[in-house]
């Protein structure tokens, strides 16, 4: 069972980008902010339900479901 003190949500978006080949592009161009701005997602323990369901859509998993 994952410790849930620990979920660094943006490793975990991180790692879903990397598994679905989606380039930085398209990814920037969904979620209307920069490469720089994606970045700084990818290191925060904690991003906003509006940002998560937008990264949920965008990769086809259901982040929320790490919180259930």
């Amino acid at each position: 069972m994952a410790n849930f003190k620990e979920i660094y949500i943006g490793q975990m978006i991180e790692t879903k980008v990397a598994e679905s080949g989606i380039e930085i592009s398209r990814i920037c161009n969904f979620m209307k902010c920069s490469e720089d701005e994606i970045s700084e997602m990818y290191v925060q323990e904690n991003l906003s339900t509006e940002i998560l369901l937008k990264w949920s859509k965008l990769l086809e998993y259901d982040f929320f479901r790490i919180y259930s």
